[in-house]
This record gives structure tokens, C-alpha cells and sequence, in this order.
């Protein structure tokens, strides 16, 4: 059984960004999108598919549209059993770029702070989480 869990942090920042920097329907991909992670979740771990990476011990998807490239960093682990995927936090290319930065470096380096500081906060309890399915 894999579970999805969001972080009270991550919806903030998928909150912040819906509406401005992507639409309902891209909204929508996410959520089919991460439905296919969830049933593919237990053949990912050792061998991830092309649209997962792993970096600093957590993973990520990428979801590339016309108007934003939208990253969305995620931790793995297992709990009595129960394989769990938590999404910590998201941000596009093109915040992470600044205009002239490397978007791609800039996202591997919040994946390292904020993702990794997030995903141990998860893991002592100190940030409210609940799972979605």
C-alpha cells in the first residue's frame, strides 16, 4: 500500500502558485500524475523512472507546461509497513533562475535546504501533514 501525503508547507507553496503560475488544468496533471506515481511507486525506488530524479535523498517530479516548468520535491519512506510519498515543497524554473541563474543548479540547491530541512521536520513531527490518498 503507498500512501500520498502533503506537508502544511508544501500547500502553501502549491497554493501561492495556483492560479498565477499555472492553471486548473495543470492543476489536474498533477493530480493524474501523481495517482500514476502512486500505483508505480513500489517499482520507483530502485530503479526510478525518466520523470523522477533523486537528489539529496529525496526525489522529485517535473511537470513541464507552456506557461512554467513546476518542480515538485517529495520524500519516501515506510511506517509500520506503509510506503509513504510526502510532497514538501514545490517551485518553478523560472523562480528558481532569477533571471539569470542556472534554474536547474538553483532547484537541486532548494531540494538540499528547504526540501531536505522540510523532510525532517516530517520525519520529528514538527510540521502538520495529512494524507490526501
Amino acid at each position: 500500500m503507498v500512501e500520498i501525503w502533503l506537508c502544511e508547507p508544501y500547500y502553501g507553496d502549491f497554493v501561492a502558485r495556483r492560479g498565477v503560475l499555472f492553471s486548473d488544468e495543470e492543476a489536474q496533471d498533477i493530480y493524474v500524475t501523481t495517482q500514476l506515481l502512486q500505483k508505480r511507486w513500489p517499482g520507483c525506488i530502485g530503479n526510478p523512472p525518466p520523470e523522477i530524479g533523486a537528489r539529496s535523498k529525496l526525489f522529485y517530479m517535473k511537470f513541464d507546461w507552456a506557461i512554467c516548468r513546476l518542480r515538485i520535491c517529495f520524500g519516501a519512506r515506510t511506517e509500520s509497513g506503509v510506503q509513504k510519498i510526502v510532497a514538501l515543497t514545490c517551485r518553478t524554473k523560472q523562480e528558481l533562475s532569477k533571471g539569470g541563474s542556472n534554474g536547474t543548479q538553483e532547484w537541486y540547491r532548494h531540494m538540499a535546504t528547504v526540501g531536505l530541512d522540510r523532510w525532517d521536520d516530517y520525519r520529528r513531527n514538527l510540521i502538520r501533514s495529512w494524507r490526501i490518498y
